[in-house]
């Protein structure tokens, strides 16, 4: 993928290590606004903060998606190199 052509992989890895950190901290967060919303008796999908860490952890999930098949692209280009040599 071209948006990370500048990443070296050691960069990469790093980006994979900081974006599943935080898609974890975003469900323990997404989590603890559950449990308050209901406690407030407001109704959870329409709760502001809800939506926002929701839609947080959406895209997080989806640069973590992302970043892993660069990663998994990477790692098979150079398996292949080896292989060839």
């Amino acid at each position: 993928m071209e948006r990370f052509a500048a990443f070296e992989d050691s960069a990469l890895q790093a980006r994979l290590k900081r974006l599943r950190r935080a898609e974890l901290e975003l469900k323990e967060r997404l989590q603890a606004r559950l449990i308050q919303a209901e406690a407030e008796g407001r109704w959870v999908p329409s709760d502001p903060i809800y939506q926002r860490l929701s839609s947080v952890l959406r895209q997080v999930r989806k640069d973590l998606l992302d970043t892993e098949h660069e990663h998994l692209r990477r790692t098979a280009a150079s398996a292949g190199k080896r292989l060839a040599a």
